[in-house]
């Protein structure tokens, strides 16, 4: 129990800060006028923090471990395209000393190692509680 109450909380918690950086701890350019690159990083970054929380609220609610385990794979596959999303997939601006460079990509991607090395944790606790 005390597993998945922290494990829940750890992925809730990393889903609101990967929604949270892009808009209000490193926000990415004002897109006021033109919708950049990194307005539309911003968007989707939004979108898989909350992925990530909702999948930490349902951690919370299954006993069953393979699904657990299931859940931290789709976890680190989220924080994956947290890393993928301003890097390759929409990108950011291509000036280096624009704020979505200087800030929010490298908060992007400290949380989502953060979220990989949480998740890799839970897999391993979860596989050698059997043995």
């Amino acid at each position: 129990m005390k597993n998945r109450i922290g494990i829940s909380l750890a992925y809730v918690v990393t889903g609101i800060l990967t929604a949270l950086i892009p808009t209000v701890i490193f926000p990415v350019c004002d897109s006021s006028e033109k919708k950049m690159a990194c307005f539309y990083t911003g968007q989707a970054e939004i979108g898989l923090g909350i992925v990530i929380a909702i999948l930490g609220l349902i951690t919370v609610a299954i006993k069953a471990e393979d699904i657990r385990i299931g859940i931290s794979i789709s976890q680190i596959a989220n924080a994956l395209l947290v890393i993928l999303f301003p890097i390759k997939l929409t990108g950011l601006c291509g000036m280096d000393m624009m704020p979505c460079r200087m800030g929010t990509e490298p908060a992007l991607i400290v949380a989502a190692i953060i979220l990989i090395v949480i998740s890799a944790i839970n897999i391993l606790y979860l596989n050698g509680k059997d043995k």
